[in-house]
């Protein structure tokens, strides 16, 4: 169904997260404000022990510039993954892939890691408004994209052995490229993303990122010599969105 090369790609969106950046989730009452990780940016929400039963946010898909071949960049919502000891992440987003000719694609795609991401039905083009949703019963998981552009939408209900449920998270991600091992693509150039109506779902109570119910955690994606390449911003609109800002150099 895909290239190699892309089935590689994909196939490790999100194993980038905070299950290999060595982060470990804080037990404290308060928050980890802009912590520097290498890979992604954005939120991530936890409630000690307590598990979370759904995540769910909109995007507007942003315009990608291929500013070096192979660079790539993926937006996405998901369960789990929170801690460098985290063995599973439920996800679904979307990715810009610049080609090594640079020839730039874009796509939808959900992921239980860790099994292989898998490609969604739904077109994306630049300005589309994206609405994404993760939920777990069990051991069955739901998967749901809409694209309120153009009216696509799309549900996957699968059973998932262990899914993961003791975080949830809103994400701007540079993929990996995986072969024996994996290696961070270089991100692909956006101006910006913004992340609203975020809301996770904990027993009967549903609420946005800044809840009190939960410890909200904010990480800049950086690389080398304290330089940044996609920082969030603080919360907005009373806590519900956020805008990841991409860096130039």
């Amino acid at each position: 169904m895909y290239g190699s090369r892309r089935t590689s790609r994909m196939a490790c969106v999100g194993l980038t997260l905070l299950i290999s950046s060595g982060w470990t989730a804080s037990t404290t009452n308060a928050a980890l404000d802009n912590q520097v990780v290498q890979g992604w940016a954005g939120y991530v929400v936890r409630a000690g022990a307590d598990s979370f039963t759904a995540a769910h946010g909109r995007w507007v898909q942003p315009r990608v510039v291929c500013n070096r071949p192979g660079s790539a960049a993926a937006f996405w919502i998901g369960l789990g993954g929170a801690t460098r000891y985290s063995r599973a992440l439920e996800q679904v987003g979307t990715s810009a892939d610049c080609s090594d000719r640079d020839q730039l694609s874009f796509s939808a795609w959900y992921q239980l890691w860790p099994a292989p991401a898998v490609e969604l039905p739904v077109a994306v083009r630049p300005g589309d408004l994206l609405d994404g949703a993760v939920s777990v019963d069990g051991a069955a998981v739901t998967i749901v994209l809409r694209n309120l552009s153009t009216g696509a939408a799309v549900t996957r209900e699968i059973v998932m052995w262990a899914p993961e449920t003791d975080s949830a998270e809103w994400i701007v991600e540079a993929p990996a490229m995986c072969f024996a091992r994996c290696t961070l693509l270089p991100l692909a150039t956006f101006p910006s993303v913004t992340f609203t109506e975020t809301t996770a779902t904990l027993g009967i109570h549903t609420g946005m990122i800044a809840d009190s119910r939960w410890i909200q955690s904010r990480f800049t994606m950086g690389i080398s010599k304290g330089r940044t390449l996609a920082t969030p911003s603080s919360l907005l609109e009373g806590g519900s969105s956020f805008k990841v800002v991409r860096s130039h150099y």
